[in-house]
């Protein structure tokens, strides 16, 4: 029998599965390529970015510690990052999807590697986040994906049976770690037909 028709849990990441992120796109906007680039490695790739994720330094912190580092990029750096959350729209389709899985009446949750202070901007900026029943995000618990304790914490702390779960993702890395705990896994590359998947699923 298809392990789908037991599923009652759906468990959605957020960065290009519910708000689009790319960075790239963004910075394109306000800088010449070689700055942008620049500025990719600087911020996104950088381990004040991963720390943020982590909860272990907050957004001032970053910003002190990137542009003592890159002092030729001190204004470009506390430009984007006092702004960066505004490249994070909603992915409308998919936006749509949480709230007919909600109607009928899968229980809804979010696990996500997300800053602390970004995290309430989004929450208070679209309401669709109030469909969900609970969730976990990184910097509240100082835990990232993949790191398999923060999926445990997620089932223990909202009591839900890994088999009842499907888990959605644009990482391969996350989802693969969701398998191994037993939950279902859905690796969703940016821009993929959720809606589509989630039929071959027999979950719409």
């Amino acid at each position: 029998m298809n392990g789908e028709q037991f599923m009652k849990n759906i468990i959605f990441d957020i960065g290009n599965v519910l708000l689009d992120f790319q960075p790239e796109k963004y910075l394109q906007k306000y800088f010449n390529k070689s700055v942008m680039g620049d500025l990719m490695m600087i911020i996104f790739s950088s381990d004040e970015w991963i720390e943020l994720d982590m909860g272990t330094m907050m957004i001032q912190d970053a910003i002190e510690s990137l542009t003592l580092k890159h002092p030729h990029y001190h204004d470009e750096i506390i430009f984007v990052m006092k702004n960066w959350t505004h490249m994070m729209t909603p992915l409308q389709k998919n936006v749509e999807i949480v709230k007919e899985l909600k109607e009928k009446g899968y229980h809804l949750y979010l696990l996500s590697n997300f800053h602390k202070e970004a995290i309430q901007t989004m929450f208070q900026r679209y309401e669709f986040f109030q469909l969900f029943e609970g969730g976990i995000i990184s910097a509240n618990e100082q835990l990232v994906k993949p790191d398999q304790k923060i999926y445990q914490l997620l089932l223990q702390r909202y009591h839900l049976q890994a088999e009842e779960s499907l888990f959605i993702d644009d990482m391969l890395a996350n989802v693969k770690m969701a398998q191994e705990l037993h939950i279902h896994g859905l690796y969703l590359p940016y821009q993929t037909d959720l809606r589509e998947e989630l039929k071959k699923r027999h979950i719409l």
